[in-house]
């Protein structure tokens, strides 16, 4: 495992520094004239795009792929990766992270765990703080990008209750290649702001911005809180009860009366019960710009896992569902009513998750599972569901490259598309140990779980930055992507 300790850090500091000023010396531009200087053939795999599945070879010049064709002659001066008896996969795309304070995994450790499970794309926030302006959060979230990242990355701006004050913000956003924004329904006074979402939304869809849409009725949370609040019943024993499905329900159905009303590309996040997705299920019937995430949660645990005395370790927004809810999410998964999975990755540490003070009202939630998603998405998908691999790779990569701009650029193996490749082993099997994740976070929900199908060696854009969970990609050498609009 690679450690990211405070010695680590000064090490791998000293040596980026010693290879830009050896670089600068010679006169060249340090990432460019690494990136010149690495080609590979990927040969004898099974090349999977979301469209089908062939036997190629797979040659990268630079940061791109070059040709895949089935069988290339070894050019000069190449290093060859043996792919025979593996799958050869877009690089993950994983657009729903926080990787900010106070979560414990920043851009660097966040890349580190993705890159270890075959994710080479990223999605974080850029969250305005008090007196910032949306532009200036988005410089600050750049500038620490270039300083930490070894995935790639995007941007969505935090645009919380929306207000008609950050309409002229959305230009900005286009200019700078990063169209997404994120709005938040949980509020107990969102309907009081309704009439400055539909602004929103309809000057985003001008602009060719998407929106995501955090739903939950903000007055229904309040309710039932002040229930549970009443009756001396606000432990996270409780916490079930304090964000019932309703509220998902019912924001769920609003933001498809919102899209069909003005149009707007919408995107949900965390879809978590089988009544949400009836509501999703219609927009997309009724042929509306949205697009519908859930993430690794709602499909591999169930409202079980609060019932024991470690259920505070478990606490997510919205919080576990049935296990008719879970088999309803794979089935939306499995029949395209889910377009992709994305992890909402929220690390904490054990001792901050049990802390006792925390009530439901006053919670840490969100957990750890960049390195998991993809191997155990597999591995039940794949393997148990009879899911083609097909599928697995457009439910998370090339969906999620549509979605947000980045197809073809990412999403797919083609010619002139980047080198975000991971040659995958879809017979190795291992369990799931916190002490292998990268995250900082030193606690799994999935502990112990027998995994079959885990990524071999993770290329991004050219460059081999992991093979197995041994990840050698240095920060900084991760970038801001570029998008187009929606």
């Amino acid at each position: 495992m690679d450690h990211t300790g405070p010695d680590h850090s000064r090490r791998a500091a000293v040596r980026i520094i010693g290879q830009r000023t050896a670089a600068l010396a010679l006169g060249t531009s340090w990432l460019g004239s690494i990136a010149q200087s690495r080609r590979l053939l990927v040969r004898g795999g099974r090349v999977v795009n979301a469209d089908g599945i062939r036997g190629a070879d797979v040659l990268i010049d630079g940061e791109r792929i070059v040709q895949v064709a089935a069988s290339i002659s070894v050019p000069s001066a190449v290093e060859v990766i043996d792919a025979r008896g593996k799958l050869v996969i877009p690089g993950g795309i994983d657009p729903h992270t926080h990787l900010q304070p106070a979560f414990v995994d920043d851009l660097t450790s966040g890349s580190r765990a993705a890159l270890a499970g075959g994710i080479t794309t990223l999605g974080t926030f850029s969250a305005p703080r008090r007196e910032e302006t949306p532009e200036a959060a988005l410089d600050r979230m750049t500038a620490l990008i270039h300083q930490q990242a070894i995935a790639d990355f995007i941007l969505h701006t935090n645009a919380g209750t929306p207000r008609a004050e950050f309409i002229p913000a959305l230009a900005t956003l286009v200019a700078r290649g990063q169209p997404s924004i994120k709005v938040f329904m949980v509020g107990a006074d969102f309907g009081t702001h309704i009439g400055a979402f539909v602004q929103v939304l309809e000057a985003a869809r001008d602009a060719g911005v998407v929106t995501l849409v955090h739903c939950e009725d903000g007055a229904l949370l309040a309710a039932a809180v002040r229930r549970l609040t009443s009756q001396g019943r606000t432990s996270l024993a409780n916490y079930g009860e304090s964000r019932p499905v309703i509220a998902e329900v019912a924001a769920t159905q609003q933001a498809t009366a919102l899209c069909e009303s003005t149009r707007a590309p919408m995107h949900v996040v965390h879809l978590s019960s089988a009544r949400a997705l009836d509501a999703c299920r219609a927009a997309k019937r009724a042929g509306l710009p949205f697009t519908v995430e859930t993430r690794p949660l709602y499909i591999h645990l169930t409202d079980e896992a609060m019932r024991g005395p470690d259920a505070p370790l478990f606490v997510g927004q919205p919080p576990l569902r049935t296990r008719e809810d879970a088999e309803a999410i794979w089935s939306g998964l499995l029949d395209g009513s889910i377009d992709f999975l994305a992890t909402d990755h929220a690390p904490w540490t054990r001792t901050q998750k049990l802390d006792p003070e925390l009530t439901i009202t006053r919670l840490r939630p969100g957990v750890s599972n960049l390195q998991q998603m993809l191997p155990m998405y597999y591995s039940e998908g794949v393997r148990t569901r009879r899911m083609s691999v097909e599928r697995f790779v457009a439910t998370t990569s090339t969906n999620a490259a549509k979605r947000f701009g980045l197809y073809p650029r990412k999403g797919v193996i083609a010619e002139g598309s980047d080198a975000d490749v991971v040659i995958w082993d879809p017979e190795r099997r291992d369990v799931v140990r916190a002490a292998d994740d990268h995250s900082n976070s030193d606690y799994s929900v999935y502990e112990g779980r027998d995994v079959t199908g885990w990524p071999e060696v993770t290329i991004r854009r050219g460059e081999v930055v992991a093979r197995g969970t041994n990840v050698t990609g240095t920060p900084g050498s991760g970038r801001l992507v570029s998008r187009s609009r929606a």
